[in-house]
Order: C-alpha cells, then sequence, then structure tokens
C-alpha cells in the first residue's frame, strides 16, 4: 500500500485553510459593518428628536400665540390668558367638532375648555369663565347655556413655537422655546426666496410629564432662568450650561 506524506496531508489542510479563513474574515468584515451601521443609525435616532420637537410645537401653539407674560406657577398666570389659551387649544384640537349658531359663530361648551386647561396646566387650574374682549374680536360667553361664541376669523397668532431644545431630568421636561413673528413666511413667498425664519426671542418652559399628557409648570425669559439657574443660554444656539445631571437632547 502506498504510503502518503504527512506533506500531503498537510498541504490538502492548507488548500482549504485559506478559502476557509478568508470567508472568516468577510463574515467579520460584515459583521463590522452591520454593527457599525447599527450603531450610526442609533445615533442618529438619538440626536434627529425632530419629531418630538414638532410635537411640543404643536402641543404649545395655544400658549405661544398669545405671547404671555412669565409666570413660575399656573396659578400665578393671568386668567385671560388661561382662559383664552383653553379655548384656542380646544379649537385648534376639535377644529371640526363644534356647531355654527345663527350669527355664524361656533358654539364650544365651557366645559370643553376646562377640559383642556387641565391638559395644558393640570387640574389645579380653575377658569373664570366670562366674555374675552380684543382689539377687533369678542368671544361672548353665555353663562346661561354656558358656552363661548366664536367667530370664524377672531384671532390672529402673535407668535408661532420653535422648539431649538428639549431638556429632561425624570419626568421634567425643560424647553428652550423661539418665538417666530408672523409675516416672515409670507414675505419669503412673496419675494420668492428660502428663509428659515428667526425667533424675536426666546423663552424657557418647564413641563411634566404626567401618564402621557405634558403640563406647564412655568414659563420664564432666559433672564429669568439664567439669574434662577447661576448660569448662561445662548439665544441662538439654544445652549444651557450649569444644568447640573440634566440630559440635553437637541
Amino acid at each position: 500500500m502506498e504510503k502518503r506524506s504527512p506533506w500531503n496531508k498537510h498541504k490538502r489542510r492548507s488548500k482549504y485553510a485559506l478559502p476557509l479563513g478568508g470567508v472568516f474574515v468577510v463574515l467579520a468584515v460584515i459583521g463590522l459593518i452591520s454593527v457599525a451601521g447599527f450603531c450610526i443609525r442609533l445615533t442618529n435616532q438619538i440626536m434627529d428628536n425632530t419629531k418630538e420637537k414638532t410635537k411640543f410645537e404643536n402641543y404649545l401653539l395655544p400658549v405661544v400665540m398669545f405671547d404671555p407674560v412669565e409666570f413660575d406657577s399656573p396659578e400665578h398666570a393671568d386668567p385671560l390668558f388661561l382662559l383664552q389659551s383653553s379655548l384656542w387649544g380646544t379649537l385648534l384640537s376639535n377644529p371640526d367638532k363644534y356647531p355654527y349658531d345663527d350669527n355664524a359663530m361656533l358654539v364650544v361648551p365651557a366645559s370643553d375648555l376646562d377640559v383642556y386647561a387641565a391638559k395644558l396646566y393640570g387640574s389645579g387650574v380653575t377658569l373664570q369663565h366670562q366674555t374675552i374682549e380684543g382689539f377687533d374680536f369678542t368671544y361672548p360667553y353665555d353663562p346661561e347655556t354656558k358656552t363661548y361664541g366664536v367667530p370664524v376669523m377672531g384671532q390672529t397668532s402673535q407668535y408661532t413655537p420653535q422648539v431649538e431644545k428639549i431638556q429632561k431630568k425624570g419626568d421634567l421636561y425643560i424647553l428652550t422655546v423661539g418665538y417666530i413673528p408672523p409675516g416672515t413666511l409670507w414675505e419669503a413667498a412673496v419675494n420668492g426666496a428660502t428663509y428659515e425664519p428667526q425667533p424675536d426671542k426666546y423663552m424657557i418652559y418647564q413641563l411634566k410629564k404626567e401618564k402621557d399628557d405634558y403640563h406647564i409648570l412655568s414659563i420664564q425669559s432666559l433672564d429669568t432662568w439664567n439669574a434662577a439657574q447661576g448660569g448662561s443660554e445662548s439665544g441662538a444656539s439654544g445652549t444651557t450650561q450649569d444644568m447640573g445631571r440634566v440630559s440635553a437632547i437637541s
């Protein structure tokens, strides 16, 4: 019987070892690419919180549109502002819900405003129902039916919100909110130019998350916030310093 040389056996093993080793190298490279891709996607999801910012902008619209005076608690806020923001929050969330009366006004139950006030500011706020009068509009309140009459073209927004930064610590959310003045988008459209609207000012909103809702705890100017925190806030970039262990998502 012919004896096989050990060298021949080693040669045969080497013949298959090289391509097999190449397969493992390729699989390892693919694995590294997959892990790297997953990390990149995860980082982008963490950094890009556009949807969350949009959610807060929609939530804050009926508040920011009235340019409220800062307050450290909803109980200390202007009662008329609380009433107006609750009314328009109700209308914006249910634009097709309410019927018209003979004067072509929407008929809105006061109880719906109470519900929305609790949604915005928590159950500790009690609205003072009354007729709302402005420079060029009136929302009459009927104490007998406990309803408001709202003209269709009765309100112009002073500002719209642009959330620049979201910071959170447990169930506390701290938002840096830019106030976009009216008219900028229309002016850009007329001039045919691409225009990124710039806020007139920035305010700090503190919100508390309770189950699936958020309640506004306070609205403060940057100066008031900085004085309380002992840090500094840059309006253009929305950068907050000396915020302790608050995790920032921008």
